[in-house]
C-alpha cells in the first residue's frame, strides 16, 4: 500500500519540501535558556576540583545541575535553571578561590547545523 503512494510524483515533491523544513527547524532538545558555567584555573598549572566536589557545593545550596563535564583544562557545569546562574557562580567563586567561574550562554545552533553550513560554504 505504501509502495502505491510512493509511485506518485506529488508525494515525492511533498517529501522533498517537508523533510528539509523538519530537519532545519530549531531543536527543542537544547532549549536556549539553559545556563552554563565555565570553570578554569586562575593560573597555569593550578588544579581544578573534581566534579563531585562541585556537585556537593551546588547541591547543598539547592542549585539544580544537569551535567558536569571536564573539557580541555576546564569544567563545564550545565544548570537546570538560568535563574540560578548568578547564585551558582557566587557559591563556586567563594568555595573555589583558585578558579575563574564565568557564565556562558550555550550555542543555540546544533552541531550538525554548523557542519551543514560549513559544507555549503565550501561548495561555491
Amino acid at each position: 500500500m505504501i509502495a502505491h503512494y510512493l509511485k506518485h510524483k506529488h508525494v515525492w515533491r511533498i517529501l522533498l519540501v517537508v523533510l528539509p523544513a523538519i530537519i532545519l527547524t530549531p531543536s527543542s532538545r537544547h532549549p536556549q535558556d539553559d545556563a552554563m558555567l565555565h570553570i578554569t584555573p586562575q593560573y597555569q598549572g593550578a588544579t581544578l576540583p573534581d566534579g563531585f566536589y562541585i556537585y556537593q557545593r551546588l547541591n547543598e545550596r539547592g542549585i539544580g545541575i544537569k551535567s558536569i563535564t571536564p573539557s580541555n583544562d576546564s569544567i563545564i557545569v550545565r544548570l537546570s535553571s538560568p535563574e540560578q546562574s548568578s547564585a551558582a557562580r557566587e557559591i563556586l567563586s567563594m568555595s573555589l578561590p583558585q578558579v575563574n567561574v564565568v557564565t556562558q550562554a550555550p550555542d543555540p545552533t546544533p552541531f550538525w547545523r554548523h557542519k551543514l553550513i560549513q559544507q555549503q560554504s565550501k561548495l561555491g
